[in-house]
């Protein structure tokens, strides 16, 4: 009876030990989770600085088409950004996407100090993270959307070419945390002190991604500075909003306004001739080239100095930063009355 006994002890332990071998065991925490160990899909959460204005909704157009070009059986896209440009919304979002266990989540942040807690807790579950468009601390990976120092080149040159070299202008941005915005203004202020010395800041404000405050900051700074003779408005809503208050107040062909935005949204004062240029980046590359880069980075394909196939893009090499790795979409696209109505988005 007693050698009964044993025996069936140790069959459980042997039913037990095989049963746990067959299942693979818990990543260790903090280490990448591999996209091919598990059945199914990868889970990719894509979460934007915040939802339903017109450069996001081009972005998402990229996504969905980086989506569909990998299939169903190979990844699911999960969009989620919030409702307002704030980060402890986005940390909310953070936080569900890890309770859902996604394989990989991909911030363009709002502020990148205030999400790196939640994203730590990311990658100690076994999450790959990585950002977008705004970095973030704690990253695998940054999809950057251009070079921060030749896009901020880039403007500092059309203003100076439309107010001249000696002029009091003044910035409208989204927020001063939002890395992408810091970057910039720190491209626009190197390039002024490097080649338009005459060129002088005189403030600077924030109107969150609304285009509504835009408009009306920009009449604020008009009225309270009149000599500024140049607005750079550095965000998608911020320059339709900054040339819809330059419209409205007549001072067309008297105050310059340069910035970013989608072409669909500033086509209009292209024509009125409020706008004489922006700058962008084709946003519907740059939301399929985050799921590219995510599902590359899912699939351990991310290495530094090393290509990866991001679809009809073609390849991009990933090199160190102070961070970790980068990759840069592409340089700065310059829209002008001649060319602004090629494109549709």
């Amino acid at each position: 009876m007693k050698l009964k006994t044993v025996m069936a002890a140790i069959l459980a332990v042997l039913t037990l030990t095989l049963a746990a071998c067959s299942m693979g065991g818990t990543p260790t925490a903090g280490a990448p989770a591999s996209g091919t160990s598990k059945s199914g899909p990868l889970q990719i959460a894509i979460i934007p600085k915040i939802n339903g204005i017109p450069y996001y909704q081009a972005v998402k157009k990229g996504v969905d088409e980086a989506a569909a070009e990998l299939g169903g059986d190979k990844v699911k896209v999960i969009w989620n950004g919030p409702s307002t440009a704030e980060a402890s919304a986005q940390v909310q979002i953070i936080q569900n996407m890890i309770n859902a266990k996604v394989d990989v989540i991909a911030i363009a942040a709002n502020d990148p100090a205030a999400v790196a807690p939640a994203l730590q807790q990311a990658k100690d579950a076994g999450i790959r993270v990585m950002s977008w468009d705004g970095d973030a601390d704690v990253r695998e990976l940054f999809v950057q959307l251009i070079d921060a120092k030749q896009f901020g080149a880039a403007l500092a040159d059309q203003m100076a070419e439309q107010v001249g070299e000696k002029a009091d202008v003044a910035v409208v941005t989204s927020t001063r945390t939002a890395p992408n915005q810091s970057a910039w203004l720190k491209g626009i202020e190197a390039r002024i002190a490097e080649a338009h010395p005459g060129l002088k800041i005189v403030t600077l404000t924030e109107s969150g991604e609304d285009q509504g405050l835009a408009q009306k900051q920009t009449k604020d700074i008009l009225g309270a500075y009149p000599d500024v003779k140049g607005i750079f408005a550095i965000t998608t809503a911020a320059l339709p909003g900054a040339a819809q208050a330059v419209d409205s107040l007549g001072k067309k062909g008297q105050i310059a306004v340069v910035g970013n935005s989608t072409p669909n949204a500033i086509k209009q004062y292209f024509t009125s001739g409020t706008l004489k240029s922006a700058v962008l980046w084709n946003p519907i590359d740059h939301g399929y080239l985050t799921v590219q880069a995510a599902y590359a980075l899912a699939t351990d394909k991310v290495t530094d100095g090393t290509s990866f196939e991001a679809g009809r893009l073609g390849t991009y090499t990933p090199k160190a930063d102070d961070k970790s790795l980068i990759i840069t979409l592409s340089k700065p696209l310059v829209f002008t009355p001649d060319n602004i109505n090629n494109y549709d988005f």
